[in-house]
């Protein structure tokens, strides 16, 4: 009887462990992979076409097929050579929270010149371009005008104008693609470096490979250009249903849902809130130290927000704004479901400053904060005259009509 036991618990064994070990399975929501990035397609069908090319690789930590592995170290695996590589924001390995401002690093582990994308200038960046065949792009862009790794997309489009050098774009999911086109389009004078460079609505809809597509359509034809499609993705696909794993694209977008809330919180970081950078709970904590947590979530409550609920918290940020300082707010909770995060922004900032006296708008210099997130001042200066996001919407929406014109000769899914 023992050994009969004990054949069935081995077999029990080598079922369950060696059997769920050949699966990989990030998420309990995903039913097994479904999408083939990019990267993964470049290196199965195109690599060899450049085998012996000398490369200028553009990425960071979020460049890695479904096993994890470094682009870096499968494009080298396939021959291309890799001297220099151009960093975005929170540098090529992802842990900077702020833009490092260093012009260079020299790693000696990866055996390559990083240089940082903010603290290189468009010669510079030329000269870098143009010691290389091939430029490769591969970075998880997270579909929003103000998240500054679509900015780089365009200074590197822009850079290459007049060199006959081959951008490769490899494609990535839009992880909040399933909100489609949200928000103002950006008005001229509106943009910062920073932010808001990217000429198209707050959020525009396309993954990385379609904004190249349109950016180059619409503003650098002449620019050699090659998008590496993804296999196995539709427009507006959750990002958990693509089976891949959440690298999160910067350090406060841990989780996907994070990553979700973002879309509409972002866009506080232009009135005197803590966005709960600092503590463990980034974009899902929002509060300030001259707000009590009950009565605040009673208000944000009062607006109806169905796709949110919001539970009262105090926390204390370790860095960033109010940093060290108790602070009374929110946590807030995503349910699900389509929504608009720039009216979802709106209620809450229009709510924020007409209750509490010590709201204020973020000023640098002369310049609002909120006009560059936004893409206009309008979102300011309607909230300012108490008017309604009906009333703000009807004054963007024809611009965004024309936009979707023009993104849909872009579209590969």
């Amino acid at each position: 009887m023992k050994t009969i036991q004990a054949y069935l618990a081995a077999i029990f064994t080598i079922f369950v462990f060696t059997g769920c070990a050949s699966k990989i399975n990030y998420h309990f929501q995903s039913s097994g992979r479904i999408v083939h990035t990019g990267l993964e397609n470049f290196i199965l069908d195109k690599a060899a076409l450049y085998r012996g090319k000398k490369a200028v690789l553009v990425t960071n930590h979020s460049g890695v097929d479904f096993n994890l592995k470094q682009n870096l170290q499968l494009l080298r695996g396939n021959g291309i050579e890799i001297s220099n590589a151009l960093a975005p924001e929170h540098g090529i390995y992802g842990y900077d929270d702020d833009i490092a401002y260093r012009s260079y690093i020299r790693d000696n582990t990866a055996g390559l010149n990083i240089y940082n994308l903010y603290k290189t200038d468009r010669n510079t960046l030329r000269d870098l371009l143009k010691s290389a065949d091939i430029v490769i792009f591969d970075i998880q862009d997270m579909g929003m005008r103000c998240y500054t790794y679509i900015t780089n997309l365009k200074e590197i489009i822009d850079a290459m104008k007049g060199l006959n050098i081959e951008l490769i774009v490899l494609d990535r999911p839009n992880p909040v693609g399933f909100l489609g086109v949200d928000g103002a389009y950006r008005e001229s004078g509106i943009a910062s470096h920073y932010i808001s460079a990217f000429p198209a609505p707050f959020l525009y809809g396309m993954t990385i490979g379609e904004s190249a597509l349109y950016y180059r359509g619409e503003f650098a034809s002449g620019v050699r250009l090659t998008v590496i499609r993804m296999t196995g993705y539709r427009e507006g696909m959750l990002f958990y249903e693509t089976g891949l794993p959440w690298v999160p694209p910067s350090p406060n977008l841990p989780t996907y849902e994070s990553s979700v809330v973002y879309t509409a919180i972002v866009l506080m970081e232009g009135i005197n809130l803590s966005l709960g950078r600092g503590t463990a709970k980034p974009f899902e904590y929002i509060g300030a130290p001259w707000i009590e947590p009950i009565l605040f979530c009673k208000m944000l409550d009062t607006l109806n927000l169905e796709n949110f609920k919001f539970k009262p918290v105090y926390f204390k940020p370790q860095y960033n704004r109010y940093a060290g300082k108790t602070c009374g707010g929110a946590q807030i909770f995503y349910t699900g479901g389509k929504f608009s995060p720039t009216e979802t922004a709106y209620h809450v900032i229009s709510s924020l400053m007409k209750n509490y006296s010590y709201s204020r708008w973020v000023v640098f210099g002369t310049s609002y904060a909120i006009d560059a997130l936004a893409g206009t001042n309008k979102f300011r200066l309607f909230i300012q005259a108490g008017k309604s996001y009906e009333e703000y919407h009807k004054e963007t929406i024809s611009d965004i009509t024309e936009y979707e014109k023009k993104r849909k000769k872009y579209l590969l899914y």
